[in-house]
C-alpha cells in the first residue's frame, strides 16, 4: 500500500478503510515516495494497524527516502512502534507524540499523557488567557476520558499531533474504534422512549421510536451537560465558540456522522461509509497577535 500524501482527514480516512480491507497476512506500507505526512493523522492509521495486529496481521513500513519526512515521524513515534527504526528527538517540542493507551488499565497512562499534552499544548498556545487555558485543557481531557467511559473500545485512545507554524496551527487528532457516538445517543434515546410508552402504545404499536442520524446524534453530544450516562458528554460548546472566533479547525467523524468547523463556519454531512469509532480532529489557533478569554473576564492587553 502506497503512501505519497496525508494532508486532509479524508486522506487518512481511506487509507483506514484500505488497511481494513487489506486481506493478506503481512499488511505493508510504503512511505518511501511520501511527500508530505500531517502528524496528527497517523493515529487513525494507528487504530487500523493495530486492530489488524489484534487479528493476526503482521505489519511492515517502508519508512520514506525525503528526510525531512521520515524525521518528522521518526520524531512523533509512529515509526518506532510499527518498526525497528529509533524514535527521534523533539528537540522543539512540536510534537504530540504517537499515544496508544488501551482500555485495560488505563488510569496511570492516561495521567501521564495528559500532564505530558497539557504541557505540549501551553508551549505553543500561548494566545489565551489563563482561566480560559485552564478550561480548553479540562475540556480536552474530558474527550481523551470519555474514550475509556464511553466507547467500549479494547484498544482504548489513538492520539497524535503537531505544531505548524507556517499556520499558526496546533493540531492533535483523537482516535477510538468502540461504540460510536450515533449508537450511544440512540440507546439513550430509546430507552428514555420506551420508559414513557403508554400501555397503549405497547400493545397497538402507534408510537415508533426515531433514530437519529449520526449527524444529528453528534450535534446533540456536542452541547454541555448532554450525556448518555450523566458523567458528562461530549461538551464541547466552549470549544466549538473558540474555534469560530479564532479561526481554528474542527472534525468530527462517528459511524455515518460528518461534523465540521472551518473557514468560521459549521457544516456537516451524512457519509456513504461509516466509520467504525469515532474521530475527533481538533486545530487550534496559536497566533500570538490574537488573544482570547473568557466572557467575564477582563482584558488586561
Amino acid at each position: 500500500m502506497k503512501i505519497r500524501k496525508i494532508d486532509r482527514l479524508a486522506d487518512a480516512v481511506k487509507f483506514y478503510q484500505d488497511i481494513m480491507e487489506c486481506d493478506e497476512d503481512i499488511i505493508s506500507l510504503d512511505f518511501s515516495n511520501a511527500s508530505f505526512i500531517r502528524n496528527n493523522y497517523l493515529s487513525i492509521l494507528g487504530l487500523a494497524l493495530e486492530l489488524q495486529k489484534k487479528d493476526g496481521k503482521e505489519i511492515k513500513i517502508i519508512p520514506p527516502l525525503a528526510t525531512t519526512v521520515k524525521n518528522s515521524i521518526k520524531r512523533i513515534g509512529f515509526l518506532s512502534r510499527f518498526s525497528d527504526d529509533s524514535i527521534g528527538i523533539d528537540n522543539n517540542n512540536t510534537m504530540v507524540k504517537y499515544t496508544h493507551i488501551p482500555l485495560e488499565n488505563y488510569d496511570q497512562a492516561l495521567a501521564e499523557f495528559y500532564m505530558y499534552f497539557k504541557q505540549q499544548l501551553e508551549r505553543k498556545v500561548q494566545n489565551l488567557s489563563p482561566e480560559l487555558s485552564n478550561k480548553i485543557i479540562q475540556k480536552i481531557f474530558e474527550l481523551f476520558s470519555n474514550v475509556f467511559r464511553h466507547s467500549e473500545s479494547e484498544l482504548g485512545l489513538f492520539c497524535s499531533g503537531q505544531f505548524y507554524p507556517s499556520n499558526d496551527k496546533f493540531y492533535f487528532t483523537i482516535v477510538d474504534g468502540g461504540i460510536t457516538i450515533k449508537n450511544n445517543v440512540n440507546k439513550y434515546f430509546k430507552n428514555k422512549f420506551n420508559k414513557k410508552k403508554t400501555l397503549g402504545d405497547k400493545i397497538f404499536g402507534t408510537k415508533k421510536f426515531e433514530n437519529k442520524s449520526g449527524l444529528e446524534a453528534i450535534k446533540w453530544s456536542m452541547e454541555e451537560k448532554h450525556s448518555t450516562t450523566g458523567e458528562g458528554g461530549l461538551g464541547l460548546s466552549l470549544l466549538r465558540d473558540l474555534i469560530l472566533k479564532s479561526n481554528g479547525v474542527l472534525d468530527i467523524v462517528s459511524n455515518d456522522g460528518y461534523y465540521f468547523i472551518r473557514n468560521n463556519e459549521v457544516g456537516g454531512n451524512i457519509l456513504s461509509s461509516s466509520f467504525d469509532g469515532t474521530i475527533i480532529s481538533i486545530g487550534l489557533d496559536t497566533d500570538i497577535n490574537k488573544y482570547f478569554y473568557l466572557v467575564g473576564e477582563k482584558n488586561e492587553d
